[in-house]
């Protein structure tokens, strides 16, 4: 068993909402005390309008049956809030307080609405609300590091990512619901509030309505995405490649050799990172094998060092010249726009080529993004 006590995810700002929604729940849960000590059976009657139940349902009791815990088991509580604690700053800091509470809120009606649904038994507790956060938490933060008290085999503070230890969560609220196990614990209000959360994260982040980060599960989504593509792409490409270089140079043998000879030296040249002789290399690779279908453009990883090489070197023609080759044997690359993007920035500065210019940087705004994408408008701006 693993208690949460922490992430190593740092905040910008101290939480609010979160712990006012820790407060509310344990002031509820106080009153909740006190009243079945006065009243047993005025609390029961108030209980049954309050807690969420498919069978006599009212709309209410999606928002109240989250302030409301077992008066049984101290755990239900104590749990829940601990949950909350860990897991709700970060959200809090990432929706925003304002967004935060009615993402929490919504998730809440959510969870309720799908335990009403699928349950035959009345429910209370914030556990689905704090699920929707787990599951927020999850698209956000996949990442981040949950500092853990173990009592299991090992017994002491241990720490885990966060997408075992909110993917081992579904895993088991899963299988409990699917196995029909009688727990006292509302599985099937856990998975609404896991799936509230994660398609309501992936739907922000998937349109722009949220900044998306590096380590999002947006982002490494599609990168792995990119990944596939490239690879892809480079394995047609290498494919097309071999068969231009059989159907050309099938009679051909001693220039075959020759051209092989070149390219393996350019290739040694660009790991070295020489780049004045790379440069001398690739030129006269363009002089005497031009004419060539793909005889200028070298492995994926290869072409992109040189196009860079040579940039640097501010050898700008013969740069934009290497660029040109891999949008053209590449052209689904991950790196594709943001080549697109400084090969255009060359035609405009330094080969003095506005309409290739503007093409180029038109072709690849919509695939770029933050300061990448400013700077292209930037340059469409000056062109005209």
């Amino acid at each position: 068993m693993l208690f949460p006590l922490g992430t190593d995810r740092p905040l910008r700002r101290p939480p609010l909402v979160t712990p006012v929604l820790i407060a509310l729940n344990i002031a509820a849960f106080l009153a909740q005390m006190a009243m079945l000590r006065a009243d047993p059976n005025r609390y029961r009657e108030l209980l049954a309008d309050l807690w969420v139940f498919g069978h006599d349902f009212h709309w209410w009791s999606l928002f109240t049956s989250a302030f409301l815990h077992s008066t049984n088991a101290i755990w239900h509580i104590l749990g829940n809030m601990l949950f909350l604690w860990v897991f709700g700053p970060n959200i809090e800091d990432r929706f925003g307080r304002i967004g935060f509470l009615i993402f929490y809120l919504l998730g809440a009606a959510a969870s309720g609405g799908v335990h009403a649904f699928f349950s035959d038994n009345p429910a209370i507790g914030a556990s689905g609300a704090i699920a929707a956060c787990t599951g927020a938490y999850l698209v956000m933060f996949p990442r981040t590091t949950v500092r853990c008290f173990a009592l299991l085999v090992v017994v002491g503070v241990v720490r885990v990512p966060a997408w075992w230890f909110i993917g081992f969560a579904i895993a088991w609220d899963l299988m409990l619901q699917g196995s029909g196990a009688t727990t006292r614990i509302a599985h099937a209000a856990h998975l609404g509030g896991y799936a509230f959360g994660i398609a309501v994260s992936l739907a922000l982040l998937g349109f722009k309505v949220m900044p998306r980060e590096p380590f999002d599960l947006f982002t490494l989504g599609r990168q792995a995405y990119r990944r596939r593509q490239l690879r892809a792409a480079s394995a047609l490409a290498a494919e097309q490649n071999a068969r231009r270089f059989r159907a050309t140079n099938q009679n051909d043998d001693g220039r075959v050799e020759a051209l092989a000879a070149a390219r393996a030296d350019l290739t040694r040249l660009i790991a070295a990172a020489d780049t004045a002789s790379a440069a001398a290399a690739y030129r006269t690779l363009a002089d005497e094998f031009g004419d060539r279908p793909g005889a200028t453009t070298l492995p994926r990883r290869h072409q992109y060092d040189l196009a860079n090489l040579l940039f640097a070197a501010r050898q700008f023609e013969l740069a934009a010249y290497a660029y040109e080759r891999f949008l053209e044997t590449y052209p689904a690359d991950g790196e594709s726009p943001q080549i697109r993007l400084l090969l255009g920035i060359i035609c405009a500065r330094q080969l003095n080529d506005p309409v290739r210019a503007k093409s180029l940087i038109s072709e690849a705004v919509p695939d770029l993004e933050g300061e990448n994408l400013a700077r292209a408008r930037e340059e469409l701006a000056n062109l005209g």
